[in-house]
């Protein structure tokens, strides 16, 4: 099941969210539900083919790296699963068996999951385990509390506290589990906060690192050498690496 509105509202003030943070998210979740239909395209209009094939090449590798032959995944602030569709299937490729959920805040996101075989968890990024158990209970669901790799694509930026995020993450973890962020590194376009409600300018690879070795023993962050485009402005991105 899939919550409406009002319902988020109770589960996010139930998470221990305050009056400001739940308005604030919810703000968020409306702007994606009316970006929901298009999503897909949009990424598309973001990247180019190759750069979105590069994008799937680097998580799989970091999950074939791990050496196993069945790998559960959780994709945090999944969207309409672009990604994860992709990477599902690019591991399964190789011979991996795949266990996908996908994990985001927008209703009309989640429901986008169910035709692309990955299991739909409505959530809050900052409450991953929290979050799965409250779905669980209200909704008879069973999804693990725990997964082999935790990825998250062009969406570090959106998260209210990132730093928390990554505490969350590593709560979901299975021992020698690891976690892949694919996002914007830091840049000075202010107007990204109205015209698409970001939260953060990106990041910067100190910072990144810095703030990953505060949560997790160990932190690769490197720049791709790749970029998004918005409105003809080239953003360049990075890849994280947290275990």
């Amino acid at each position: 099941m899939i919550p409406g509105i009002e319902e988020i509202r109770a589960f996010l003030e139930r998470l221990g969210f305050d009056e400001k943070a739940v308005n604030e998210l919810v703000e968020q979740i409306e702007y994606f539900e009316t970006e929901a239909p298009e999503r897909d395209d949009i990424v598309r209009d973001y990247l180019r083919d190759e750069c979105i094939e590069r994008l799937v090449e680097e998580i799989a590798r970091e999950v074939l790296k791990l050496g196993r032959k069945g790998v559960r995944i959780l994709d945090v602030a999944a969207g309409s699963g672009f990604f994860t569709e992709r990477v599902k299937r690019k591991l399964e490729e190789k011979g991996i068996k795949v266990e996908v959920y996908g994990f985001d805040i927008t209703p009309s996101m989640l429901k986008r999951l169910k035709g692309k075989d990955i299991t739909p968890v409505w959530g809050v990024a900052e409450r991953i385990r929290d979050s799965i158990r409250i779905a669980n209970d209200h909704y008879g669901l069973d999804v693990p509390e725990k997964f082999d790799v935790v990825v998250s694509t062009l969406a570090f930026h959106h998260f209210l506290n990132p730093e928390e995020v990554l505490r969350s993450i590593r709560d979901v973890l299975e021992d020698g589990g690891k976690a892949v962020i694919i996002d914007v590194l830091k840049h000075g376009h202010d107007e990204f906060k109205d015209t698409l409600k970001d939260t953060h300018l990106g990041f910067s690879i100190e910072e990144m690192r810095g703030m990953g070795l505060r949560v997790f023993r160990k932190a690769e962050v490197r720049p791709l050498g790749l970029h998004c485009e918005v409105d003809g402005i080239l953003i360049g991105l990075y890849k994280a690496v947290f275990a």
